[in-house]
């Protein structure tokens, strides 16, 4: 193969062997006795930020698209610019990580190596144009939070919620492995080119077995990405998991593959979706249903984790929605949403650890560590800290889509998007479903503004947890974040812009 080619995946050459030199130096350095079994958590760390930020200085550095092994992958401007948004989710996320290492207990370096391999199925997933490849990668991610899930080895939640995960994702996998030999028998390809080229010519009706199994085979695949986003009714597995995993693995979870999974979904609908129109109905009725199931439920929760969980899944109702129409306004409103659905949980999971850290110093917890975090934590938040409080109110609304935050134009684009193909009464519905989203999170903030709790009022030491002097990573990361959520509301131009810019480049029109 021609160097300059192999050139355009530099970045995931680069991030491969360093995953090799990583875990071979850090188990090396971990056994030898001359350091007495050193504790590598800060060490890995400083090394997991300087391949990210090299791999962001590569994607920057790249000028070059090209292709590997007849289109397994596909490296164009559009994935370029995917993945550099993808590694700096991945650099916030770690800032969230390090909060929660050491409460959580898992003081192996081995988490962070695995973190590692499910970024680079990620980057690889963005850049597949072939069934094959993508259902190597996705796998490959699969592996790597299965052991994620259940990585708390002494927790019988985490075990069961890895077991759950590991059980579901097997299922799935083996029907999408079924469903793609399927298609290749009747396609004689699994190739995105060579599958848009050969479902561009209707398949003669006197061959209707073929029609059948083509049908069931794109059918089938279509509700294993259903399955993988956690969408209405291919939800189940997802409360269960991310409840009982660890809040690390919740965290990676909850933001990490959506934009990889988002982008492929995308481009194996621009193939599908127009040739067989009864998916239409499909997305349709799962994006509506995925809003009701996920605000209804939401609303009944207390625990703030669980509640996050089934409040993500009502946010994705809102991207299957309008991936039931394949035009490049609806597409730029999904990447227009996904990105502003990804600022948002990165801040709502900040928020959640940090508060969950503190909450575990106060001196009527020390006997209760790891406790749930209930909503009625929160009560008299506002007396405690302010700043805090106003922040939750930024994030917290901007998610409701209340302007004026950059949340409610996310979804302004997509009911607009729904309205100009003249879906009206579904747009209504959603409109009014997502309404009852406000609901739980104004519960939220009646609970920190205007709840009063005795115990907290007298305890000086919730008071002292809470008064942060000090200027740290995470202050500064959320300052920018609510500083982009009110800026891209009044200016979303350049998102806008960078938005058309991956579709026009990843897709065909």
């Amino acid at each position: 193969m021609d160097l300059i080619i192999l050139q355009t995946f530099a970045p995931e050459v680069f991030l491969s062997v360093c995953i090799l030199i990583q875990l071979i130096f850090n188990v090396y350095l971990i056994t030898d006795f001359k350091h007495n079994f050193p504790v590598l958590n800060q060490e890995i760390l400083s090394q997991i930020f300087f391949i990210l930020f090299c791999i962001i200085f590569l994607l920057l550095n790249l000028k070059i698209e090209g292709f590997f092994s007849n289109f397994l992958f596909l490296n164009d401007s559009g994935n370029r610019n995917l993945k550099l948004f993808f590694v700096f989710s991945c650099c916030s996320i770690l800032l969230i990580l390090i909060k929660n290492f050491k409460l959580q207990k898992l003081n192996f370096f081995e988490y962070f190596i695995i973190f590692l391999f499910s970024i680079f199925s990620l980057l690889l997933l963005i850049s597949a144009c072939d069934m094959l490849s993508a259902y190597l990668v996705i796998e490959l991610q699969a592996l790597a939070f299965y052991i994620l899930a259940s990585f708390r080895r002494n927790s019988a939640f985490s075990t069961e919620a890895g077991l759950k995960y590991f059980i579901s994702g097997a299922f799935i996998s083996g029907i999408f492995l079924l469903c793609c030999s399927i298609i290749y028998g009747v396609l004689g390809t699994l190739n995105f080119t060579d599958l848009q080229l050969l479902l561009y010519f209707p398949i003669n009706k006197n061959f209707i077995e073929l029609n059948f199994f083509l049908f069931s085979g794109v059918l089938f695949i279509t509700i294993t990405f259903l399955f993988k986003l956690s969408v209405f009714p291919f939800h189940f597995w997802s409360p269960d998991v991310y409840e009982g995993a660890p809040l690390n693995s919740t965290i990676i979870f909850s933001i990490l593959p959506k934009v990889a999974l988002f982008h492929f979904f995308i481009k194996w609908l621009s193939i599908t979706l127009d040739v067989f129109e009864n998916f239409f109905n499909l997305f349709l009725f799962c994006g509506l249903f995925s809003v009701l199931w996920g605000s209804f439920f939401a609303i009944r929760q207390t625990k703030l984790k669980r509640l996050i969980i089934f409040s993500s899944i009502a946010q994705i109702g809102f991207l299957i929605a309008a991936m039931s129409i394949n035009t490049l306004s609806s597409l730029v409103s999904i990447y227009f949403f996904l990105i502003i659905y990804i600022l948002s949980s990165i801040l709502v999971w900040i928020h959640f650890s940090i508060f969950y850290n503190f909450k575990n110093q106060i001196n009527i917890f020390k006997n209760k560590l790891n406790t749930p975090l209930f909503i009625s934590s929160l009560t008299n938040f506002f007396k405690l800290n302010s700043l805090w409080a106003v922040s939750f109110i930024i994030i917290f609304f901007s998610i409701a889509g209340i302007p004026p935050f950059s949340g409610f134009l996310s979804k302004i684009f997509i009911i607009l998007s729904l309205i100009q193909q003249n879906i009206i009464i579904f747009s209504l519905a959603l409109v009014l479903i997502s309404a009852v989203s406000v609901f739980y999170y104004l519960r939220i903030i009646k609970v920190m503004f205007f709840e009063s709790n005795y115990l907290n009022l007298k305890n000086d030491n919730f008071k002292v947890i809470f008064n942060i002097s000090k200027i740290t990573l995470d202050c500064i990361l959320i300052t920018f974040f609510l500083f982009l959520l009110i800026y891209i509301f009044f200016f979303p131009s350049f998102l806008l812009l960078n938005c058309h810019y991956i579709v026009i480049n990843s897709f065909y029109f």
